[in-house]
């Protein structure tokens, strides 16, 4: 049998950079589907027990206890619970001009709509504190507070370590622009944002796609060429300038990314001016 609680919050008690607009629970029946439909607002649900589907576009994602997804409003989204195992849920909706960037801190986004939580007890008890915070005649600024709790329940399980990492990777970034001429290694990028190589690894992998070492050459490689094409250095000159220090190895480097020598490389750019002058 299906069941479905579900609180709705008066207007009088939404105020503030996120507005806490509706939260409940449903036991669904076996493949209880929703959608596809959009909301005006941000939707929340989070599984507690059971299984089913989540589809926004062309991509979707089946779920089970302690995974959870966002809906964004006015986009358009279908979740349907499963055949033999149908999910039991809890939501919550909530809109404000703040949300965007309280999402984004809970590293939930379009691109990532997916959550995960340890305690499916633990956020069933958060989410029932939101529905008992909106019976009338308790604070009306009870609800903001349990919503409050509810995000900050999903920055510690997900936005927390989403945001290290990309706080982590971000201060490696910044230090290779500083430092990239004097030949820094992975191993000192690694020890100056106080991670281990292979940590240091993970992180940028997952958040730009490439490892360290890449990136540390892909930096030197686009100063080079810069260098290369503006101003009238020598290569050996520009070599030890962008962090290089095998003539040899800086050719084979800059040949690889750029499908010519370095000289040869200035020699096309000067070419193109020559003509871009010429036409002009």
């Amino acid at each position: 049998m299906e069941e479905i609680f579900n609180q709705s919050i008066p207007a009088s008690n939404r105020g503030g950079t996120a507005n806490l607009y509706q939260c409940g629970f449903q036991h669904c029946a076996p493949l209880h589907s929703f959608g596809p439909a959009i909301r005006d607002h941000y939707l929340i649900h989070c599984v507690l027990s059971g299984k089913g589907t989540f589809q926004v576009g062309e991509r979707k994602f089946p779920l089970s206890a302690g995974q959870g997804f966002l809906i964004h409003p006015d986009i358009s989204t279908t979740y349907t619970a499963d055949a033999t195992d149908p999910w039991y849920y809890c939501w919550v909706g909530f809109g404000g001009d703040g949300c965007a960037a309280i999402m984004s801190q809970c590293g939930l986004s379009l691109e990532q709509p997916i959550l995960s939580f340890k305690s499916p007890e633990k956020m069933e008890k958060c989410v029932s504190e939101i529905y008992r915070s909106v019976t009338p005649g308790i604070n009306p600024f009870l609800s903001t507070a349990r919503l409050f709790d509810f995000f900050a329940l999903l920055y510690r399980e997900n936005g927390g370590r989403r945001q290290l990492g990309r706080g982590i990777a971000e201060n490696a970034m910044e230090y290779a622009s500083r430092n990239y001429s004097y030949g820094i290694t992975v191993e000192e990028l690694a020890r100056h944002v106080g991670v281990d190589r292979s940590h240091l690894f993970r992180i940028f992998k997952k958040m730009l796609g490439i490892s360290p070492q890449e990136y540390l050459l892909n930096l030197k490689l686009a100063r080079a060429r810069e260098l290369m094409e503006s101003t009238e250095l020598s290569v050996t000159e520009i070599m030890y300038s962008c962090g290089f220090n095998d003539l040899s190895n800086f050719s084979k480097q800059f040949k690889k990314a750029y499908g010519c020598p370095p000289a040869s490389c200035r020699r096309a750019g000067q070419h193109d001016e020559n003509r871009k002058g010429k036409s002009d």
